[in-house]
């Protein structure tokens, strides 16, 4: 109980990333911040989203499942040096589809600017991922969505890579859980949090995610969604 405690109040005090909207939006500092840890099933460890729930005693409100597809982008598509530029489509369980574009690189840009038409959900934030109890990559990422992902993908002339994943989304409040099924047999489960970019906020996430999570066996990896899930076997 007292674990359970612990986990509501580090949920309550994450607070959220703020948007960014305009489509040329200045970002001089990202405040928000998204913590995640992830592990292949196969290695050890919860093997589930129940599983996984269950360990860190979430409480789950809401459970989703869709698949995630990943475009190719042609050579020529413009990123900023040390940056990536990701397309992604999701299909929800009612049909329901949309694109996201982000740029991911390794450092704050000074301003970005989103292509897609009548995009929403602009946003900017540092990505934390760990690969261990002391070892932690940073990466800024800076994102938007549309509605129109066949728009979007004609417009920067992408191309789907026809191996979607199946994801199973757990919804517990500022803490996710999701459990990726990959074409090849790759399960990857993932739990991240949002929140501020704050060295207590990284240390609350450490103690109340990650601990429990290696103490139960689990080998983390420091591998994307999007650079395990992007690759066709």
């Amino acid at each position: 109980m007292r674990f359970r405690r612990g986990l509501r109040w580090v949920i309550g005090t994450l607070a959220a990333a703020a948007a960014w909207v305009a489509a040329a939006a200045p970002s001089p500092q990202v405040a928000g911040a998204e913590y995640a840890i992830r592990w292949d099933a196969r290695d050890g460890g919860p093997a589930t989203t129940e599983d996984t729930a269950a360990l860190l005693g979430l409480g789950t409100k809401r459970t989703a499942r869709f698949s995630v597809d990943y475009y190719e982008l042609p050579p020529s598509s413009a990123a900023p040096p040390g940056f990536a530029t990701i397309l992604r489509k999701r299909v929800d369980a009612a049909g329901h589809a949309s694109v996201t574009w982000k740029l991911r690189g390794d450092r704050a840009l000074d301003k970005w600017a989103c292509p897609l038409r009548d995009a929403r959900d602009a946003k900017a934030e540092v990505d934390v991922a760990f690969g261990g109890a002391d070892s932690v990559l940073r990466r800024y990422s800076y994102s938007c969505t549309s509605d129109t992902p066949d728009s979007a993908a004609g417009l920067l002339s992408a191309h789907a890579n026809g191996c979607p994943a199946a994801v199973t989304h757990v919804d517990a409040g500022r803490v996710k859980v999701e459990e990726w099924r990959l074409p090849g047999g790759t399960v990857l489960l993932e739990v991240s949090g949002s929140g501020v970019d704050t060295p207590v906020a990284l240390e609350q996430f450490r103690r109340q995610v990650v601990a429990p999570l290696l103490a139960a066996g689990i080998r983390p990896v420091l591998q994307s969604k999007t650079e395990t899930g992007s690759r066709c076997p």
